[in-house]
Parts: C-alpha cells; sequence; structure tokens
C-alpha cells in the first residue's frame, strides 16, 4: 500500500468510527426510552411484569436492537481497521528509522 493511501486510509477509518461510535452512543442511550414506550402499549390489564416480557419480545423493540447492534458493529469494525493500518504504518516507520 502507497504511503498517501496508507494515510489516507487511517483518516478515513478513524472517522468513520468516531461517527459510527457517536451514533451509537446515542442510540443506546434511546434504549430504555424505546422500551418503556413499547411496554407502555402493552401495559392494561396484564400485570407489568408480563409487559416488559412482551416488550422486550416485541419487533419494534428488537428492531431498534437490530439497528443499534449494527451501528455498534460498524465503529467496532472502524476501530479495528484503524488500528490494523495505524500498526502497519507504526511497523513501516520503524523500519525506515533502522535504514
Amino acid at each position: 500500500m502507497v504511503h498517501e493511501k496508507l494515510i489516507r486510509s487511517i483518516q478515513r477509518f478513524a472517522q468513520e468510527a468516531m461517527n459510527a461510535r457517536q451514533v451509537a452512543r446515542r442510540l443506546e442511550s434511546l434504549l430504555p426510552l424505546r422500551l418503556k414506550e413499547v411496554e407502555r402499549r402493552f401495559r392494561g390489564e396484564i400485570p407489568v411484569a408480563e409487559a416488559q416480557r412482551k416488550a422486550l419480545c416485541d419487533k419494534t423493540y428488537l428492531d431498534f436492537v437490530e439497528e443499534y447492534s449494527a451501528i455498534h458493529g460498524d465503529a467496532i469494525t472502524g476501530r479495528v481497521q484503524y488500528e490494523t493500518h495505524m500498526m502497519l504504518f507504526e511497523a513501516r516507520r520503524s523500519l525506515r528509522k533502522r535504514v
């Protein structure tokens, strides 16, 4: 990989990981609110515990959790890519110092 392309890749992966991490944090903070919204729909004549169980299995809530998981996975993937490219950059730099 050419040095300039490596630098661009490092910057791109760092930016993508940071953006995905921010979105994932926001979605994570919304998880309890979404669960309560879904739980409210089930409340009525059934006990609270049963409404909670139904809310946890509700498709709407599960879709939200799936979205959070996908974005969080993207953040982790971006971070791994960033760190891997940085290791390559540092390895090349240390080799240049020895020459």
